[in-house]
């Protein structure tokens, strides 16, 4: 899957599956690394330079589970600029039905329309999966996240995690739990 999508201010990325080789090429998890600690406020764990080596550990060993995480990513100018990552739960036969997703997008590019695209991507191969529901939280205060996600793609908020968050000025936030039953035919309203 390799698709081009053109983003509101007319500049143009690539959308597709990523992998370790993704990663490596220029320097792209460095990259990537980088402005994920600049974005790091608005996502459910801290980056930071200092955990860069674990962090990419971490990370690689999660993109080689192919059977556990799917990740969509965008690159403009051969860098990684977005990634996108649908969680599975192969194993566990309660929840097998369920995915989770995350999304990040680099700062010069948010407000483009590349979370929507993504968003969409990551849906349609949760259909492809047979999954059923898709969850995802984000943090209190991340009002873009809660017009795209609410507001414009339908998700559900089905709950609040109070203090989920302690922010480096020491200011805890809540998380907002999101779902979206993707298998029309189930009516849980």
């Amino acid at each position: 899957m390799i698709e081009e999508f053109k983003l509101k201010d007319g500049r143009s990325v690539i959308i597709k599956r990523l992998s370790t080789d993704d990663y490596e090429q220029g320097n792209n998890y460095e990259y990537v690394h980088d402005w994920m600690c600049r974005v790091s406020k608005y996502l459910g764990r801290d980056f930071d330079p200092e955990y860069f080596e674990i962090d990419k550990k971490l990370w690689y060993d999660s993109l080689k589970n192919e059977d556990v995480n799917i990740t969509i990513g965008a690159l403009y100018e051969s860098k990684i600029i977005a990634s996108s990552s649908l969680i599975l739960n192969p194993f566990n036969k309660k929840m097998y039905h369920i995915g989770t997703w995350g999304i990040s997008i680099h700062p010069d590019f948010q407000n483009q329309g590349l979370g929507r695209e993504l968003l969409l991507l990551i849906e349609k191969v949760a259909i492809d999966k047979n999954l059923i529901k898709l969850e995802a939280e984000f943090l209190d205060g991340n009002k873009p996240a809660e017009i795209l996600y609410v507001q414009k793609l339908n998700y559900s908020v089905e709950g609040r995690r109070k203090c989920k968050a302690k922010l480096k000025n020491g200011t805890f936030l809540d998380s907002i739990l999101i779902g979206k039953i993707m298998d029309k035919s189930i009516d849980r309203k």
